[in-house]
């Protein structure tokens, strides 16, 4: 998943599965992998998070893999 996010300063993002060990994709521009194969076991809740110096901004959605 990416997280994309404007503000100035440019926030830094990162996506993370709820619940998981914290390892989640980010950057400055919200770099995502995209050379894996996704499985049925990457579906769940995800929470990406924006910020910067003035603070916090998230949001989750739920993921489903058929």
């Amino acid at each position: 998943l990416e997280c994309g996010a404007d503000g100035e300063p440019a926030p830094s993002t990162r996506c993370e599965r709820e619940g998981g060990d914290g390892g989640g994709h980010g950057g400055a521009h919200g770099d995502a992998r995209r050379d894996r194969v996704v499985t049925r076991a990457d579906g769940g809740r995800y929470v990406c998070r924006a910020s910067n110096r003035h603070g916090v901004a998230t949001r989750s959605v739920l993921v489903t893999v058929e």
